[in-house]
């Protein structure tokens, strides 16, 4: 994958992938501009991401994810939500970008999440959780130029180079 120049790429992976954190210091050792389009969302929404999922509903995020994802011009690293590939439209964008999925084993996401406060968490079994991931593999699949399946910045940095 060619990561010089200006450019999107993208950083799609399940909840605790590590996205925000490896998307930062990519572009930290890249030189190029993060963005995470959660931050984006609570800027357009005026409000954080677990109250707009609090206040209204999973349906009216993704629907305001899948907007700013369809009109996104920033140029650099950019991580996403860990349920933007629920919708169709969305994985054609990111069929068409430079687009990388976190995908590190389940022990080590599972181990992330259950101290976690995201909503998807909160209302969901230890079991549930593993399902909806699973469910979710071949989404991610069907979006990503790229497969990383550790959790190291150097590792990320070495399948790149």
């Amino acid at each position: 994958m060619d990561l010089t120049g200006d450019q999107q790429i993208f950083l799609i992976g399940f909840m605790g992938v590590g996205k925000t954190y490896l998307g930062e210091k990519l572009a930290n050792q890249l030189e190029k501009d993060f963005y995470d389009v959660d931050r984006e969302i609570e800027q357009h929404a005026k409000l954080d991401v677990n109250d707009i999922f609090k206040l209204k509903g999973e349906k009216t995020f993704r629907e305001i994810e899948s907007k700013i994802l369809k009109n996104w011009d920033k140029m650099g690293i950019i991580s996403t939500g860990g349920g933007i590939v629920e919708l169709p439209e969305n994985r054609k964008i990111f069929q068409s970008k430079k687009t990388i999925w976190l995908n590190p084993p389940w022990q080590i996401i599972k181990s992330r999440l259950l101290n976690s406060y995201r909503p998807l968490v909160l209302e969901r079994s230890e079991d549930e959780l593993y399902k909806l991931w699973y469910n979710r593999q071949d989404l991610y699949r069907e979006c990503a130029d790229i497969e990383f399946t550790k959790s190291e910045i150097n590792d990320l940095l070495n399948l790149l180079s």
